[in-house]
């Protein structure tokens, strides 16, 4: 059907204007040109990257039962066998369940979509499988990859591997577990505010968020494109850096990769030695002065920077009083930018758009709102607030976004990286399944205060386990809880481009330290 004047007078609502009765046949034939060309568009094929699935065929693809699923970290199982040599040979990978495996069913964490098969692959499965590796398949991922805890999944709480009930962080859950558990070698996460980094430190294993474009983000379901990395999880940083130097490199897509190295001419990222003699540590004074600071993460981290000393590196402190602000900043960014994204208006970027999963989603109606979490509707109601009520906040927050990232860059001339607490707690009991909106919310108060900030100023950031603590006391419910200790974490940030310094630094301490025990190694 062509538009009408009954579609006119919608759109002359939403936009807040009254046309003038004697060109309201202008403006229909206007607006029927754009439904002509769009018609034309939609008739035309699409375009996907090809998938060779005859070298790389998808075999055993099934959803496991929940008695073969104990932790819900798996999403789907697949098994696609990568090429017989290569860096990731006799690898294992699960994938965050928002990267596209062509085929194979994606759930993106929601039951909004139940039957999305992208066609694609994204760029990171390509290069693992180039490489050698083996996928085993999609590793849960939180409700439509949107929150930093992992209880948010159709699927059912993530457990954590050191105790049930707690949780792995989020929204990359399922890949921590199943690498901390040992299900899989190494994983590929996504992250927006932390979700590759949280996940790791709950779950004791190594994640890396790489400076903004260096990974390609072809095939990967957004949230907020300027917020949008995809990265390695792994047991230990050299296997982590062999997934980063397996995929990292510009894909010729992805517009965020503006200065990243082409594929062919990558730096090495595996570190080769772990001396780390004339180096300058900066501990981050603001990484630990947030008011949900654990006092036993803060001694444990505290005490694993200290043992740099004995690698021959220098320490001090310096400041950056902006990472206090971040918080608001990023509220900002990330509720109106993933809002805008998940009503279909993402615009402005020249990249691959995974258009299969929004035309099984739009529109929104009631019945799928109802399928979501209160995450993800509450992302929504309030970025709409913010729209209509501070229509320029959000560029107002991206700009101010430059001074905080030039703060970064001047304390990062006077030292090599910056350390401090991934996130501030260890892990948390999950919330009860009932749980209202700001339960929920108040669940995760403080998780990412560490970690979000460095998404929109594009900065690498690694997460590192370095020892164990004990839950928080409301989260202990009967003495035997007393024995549970859970992994802590300290997250490493170096300077632009310079992934490969926060790998040798952390490669240097777990090298030589024991982060289970505390014992030196050597």
């Amino acid at each position: 059907m062509s538009p009408t004047l009954e579609d006119l007078a919608f759109v002359e609502q939403r936009l807040n204007l009254t046309i003038k009765p004697e060109q309201r046949n202008d403006y229909l034939a206007l607006i029927t040109a754009t439904d002509n060309a769009a018609k034309a568009v939609m008739d035309m094929p699409d375009f996907t990257p090809p998938v060779d699935y005859r070298r790389f065929p998808r075999t055993d693809i099934y959803i496991p039962a929940n008695e073969n699923n104990p932790r819900r970290g798996w999403a789907c199982k697949a098994t696609v066998k990568g090429a017989p040599e290569g860096l990731l040979k006799g690898k294992t990978i699960c994938l965050k369940d928002n990267i596209c495996l062509a085929g194979v069913p994606c759930q993106f964490g929601t039951d909004v979509v139940k039957d999305f098969i992208p066609e694609v692959d994204a760029t990171v499965v390509s290069r693992i499988l180039e490489n050698g590796g083996t996928i085993l398949g999609k590793a849960t991922c939180e409700n439509m990859s949107h929150g930093a805890a992992s209880f948010t999944s159709p699927n059912g709480p993530v457990q954590n591997p050191y105790a049930d009930g707690f949780s792995t962080g989020g929204s990359s859950s399922g890949c921590g577990t199943l690498i901390g558990k040992g299900e899989v070698d190494m994983g590929m996460g996504g992250d927006q505010g932390g979700s590759v980094r949280i996940p790791a430190a709950f779950c004791g294993v190594v994640g890396l968020k790489a400076t903004i474009g260096l990974v390609p983000y072809t095939g990967v379901l957004s949230s907020e494109r300027s917020l949008d990395h995809v990265g390695p999880m792994a047991t230990t940083v050299k296997d982590a850096a062999l997934l980063l130097q397996a995929v990292a490199g510009y894909d010729g897509l992805d517009d965020r990769q503006l200065g990243a190295p082409s594929y062919e001419n990558l730096p090495s990222y595996i570190p080769a030695s772990r001396d780390l003699s004339g180096l300058r540590i900066g501990i981050l004074k603001e990484g630990f002065t947030g008011i949900h600071m654990s006092p036993e993460v803060e001694q444990v981290v505290r005490s694993a920077i200290a043992k740099f000393k004995d690698l021959g590196a220098e320490i001090k402190e310096v400041s950056v009083p902006a990472h206090s602000q971040g918080g608001s900043l990023m509220h900002v960014i990330n509720k109106m930018g993933s809002h805008q994204t998940r009503q279909g208006r993402a615009v402005g970027a020249r990249g691959l758009y995974v258009n299969g999963f929004l035309e099984k989603l739009l529109p929104w109606e009631q019945s799928k709102w109802d399928e979501v979490h209160s995450f993800v509707q509450g992302t929504s109601v309030s970025g709409e607030y913010a729209f209509q009520h501070y229509p320029t906040v959000y560029g107002r927050a991206m700009n101010i976004m430059r001074r905080v990232k030039a703060d970064y860059d001047k304390a990062l001339s006077e030292v090599d990286v910056l350390v401090m607490p991934t996130v501030p707690f260890v892990a948390r009991r999950h919330v009860e399944p009932d749980a209202g909106p700001l339960a929920c919310v108040k669940k995760c108060a403080g998780i990412v205060e560490n970690t979000a900030t460095f998404n929109a100023t594009g900065h690498p950031a690694l997460a590192l386990p370095v020892g164990f603590g004990s839950p928080a006391k409301e989260d202990i419910l009967a003495p035997e809880d007393e024995a549970i200790r859970l992994p802590i974490s300290m997250q490493i940030v170096g300077r632009m481009w310079e992934d490969a310094m926060c790998i040798k630094v952390a490669a240097a301490w777990e090298d030589t330290w024991n982060w289970k025990t505390g014992q030196r190694k050597i």
